[in-house]
């Protein structure tokens, strides 16, 4: 946000250039000294009477246990004076103006500075209103329920179950998001995950999303191994950059047994995601047959000192999809292809979540078939990553992060 300091100008001077008739503007003078005084003009620039005002100090939070500093109207000159008895400390606050003339039609909003010591000629805060907008961004987090709020100024939504939000009617200008869940029974106070500034009203802005910043890599499968902030990690697929220049699939190929089916596409954006996502339909109604999206890696990479794999995903699988490590070799002379794997099966839920696990997740070979030789066999030697669609359904996958290794790349 900027910060608008409005100290030092002649109070009367500015007072008459904000009446359309320099005749009314005595009422609404400075009387005494050390007095704060905002200024409302209509997009038109006409004067806003009686347009409500609202204080805030700058960190304040609609979901807080703090309330609004102070709410008032300004006069037929579109002025609230606050004089030397009323008068905000020092501080950084807010001032938001709305219901101008009985209704929402028109907002603004901006940030000010009560310094220690007001100049003698007082503080003037002019606030320029237009027309509202709504606002709509997406959330990362596992946690619910969630709220976003406004920094500074009184507006509150919840999530929805999809991870996105709405705000219907907002003030022009760049404002910080933050997000929020609920704390513990005792203290009731809203715990802050995250945050982060977006422009309300600006023209080709980027995508508004909220990141929880709380939540750490491995939190939905093993507890007590959470990769730290200095282990090693590299995103090894966002799909920002999976479609060549005629559309088709760049980095992914599908593949299938003769009685299953496999489709595989990267679509710009799918609901509580922003940017480019993987979705993958299958069809797989025996049990030996399968469906799947797979990446070649180049060669045989060591991922030895693997960590984890974390990624996000959503799907209406029946029973689970398959992350899978393998070795394919090819034999051209002989015309055949041996392939075997170690893997995990993840069931997903219907909306976006933040999935993860490790070599120890991995199932143990003789526990399993399907080509199942468990991680020691395959970790220095992957060639594949494979995701099985399981039984039949679809299933979208985004971000998918390796820890502890700093890329794939092929040792032979």
């Amino acid at each position: 946000m900027i910060w608008a300091r409005y100290i030092g100008i002649s109070a009367m001077a500015m007072l008459v250039a904000c009446s359309n008739d320099s005749k009314d503007v005595t009422g609404s003078s400075f009387e005494t000294e050390n007095s704060i005084a905002f200024h409302v003009r209509h997009a038109d620039n006409s004067l806003a009477a009686k347009a409500k005002v609202i204080i805030n100090t700058a960190d304040y939070l609609a979901s807080g246990t703090s309330r609004i500093v102070r709410e008032d109207s300004t006069d037929k000159f579109g002025v609230l004076k606050l004089d030397s008895l009323n008068r905000l400390t020092e501080g950084d606050y807010m001032v938001e103006v709305r219901s101008i003339d009985g209704t929402d039609e028109q907002k603004g909003a901006v940030s000010f500075e009560i310094p220690k010591t007001i100049p003698d000629s007082g503080i003037i805060v002019s606030v320029n209103t237009a027309l509202p907008h709504k606002f709509t961004g997406t959330v990362q987090t596992d946690k619910s329920p969630v709220w976003v709020n406004i920094r500074g100024l009184d507006y509150l939504v919840q999530v929805d179950a999809q991870g996105s939000f709405t705000f219907e009617s907002l003030p022009e200008g760049d404002f910080e998001f933050v997000l929020v869940t609920q704390g513990s029974a005792s203290d009731g106070k809203p715990v802050i995950l995250g945050s982060s500034k977006f422009c309300v009203g600006c023209k080709g802005s980027s995508t508004s999303v909220l990141v929880d910043t709380t939540v750490v890599p491995k939190d939905t499968v093993k507890k007590d191994t959470v990769p730290k902030d200095t282990v090693k990690h590299f995103m090894f697929d966002d799909f920002e950059d999976d479609l060549d220049e005629e559309g088709n699939v760049k980095n992914w190929y599908s593949s299938h047994s003769d009685d299953a089916t496999a489709e595989l596409e990267i679509i710009n954006t799918d609901k509580g995601r922003s940017g480019y996502v993987a979705h993958f339909t299958c069809t797989n109604d025996a049990d030996y047959n399968w469906a799947l999206m797979g990446q070649y890696l180049g060669g045989a990479v060591d991922m030895s000192a693997l960590d984890s794999i974390v990624f996000w995903a959503r799907g209406t699988i029946k029973n689970y999809i398959s992350f899978s490590f393998d070795i394919i070799k090819n034999d051209e002379e002989a015309n055949t292809t041996t392939s075997v794997k170690s893997w995990t099966h993840i069931e997903l839920t219907e909306d976006w979540k933040r999935y993860s696990f490790t070599p120890a997740d991995l199932i143990d070979a003789e526990n399993d078939n399907g080509g199942n030789v468990g991680w020691e066999a395959v970790k220095d030697s992957v060639t594949n990553i494979s995701i099985f669609g399981g039984s039949g359904g679809e299933f979208w996958i985004d971000d998918i992060q390796v820890f502890g290794l700093e890329n794939f790349t092929p040792s032979k």
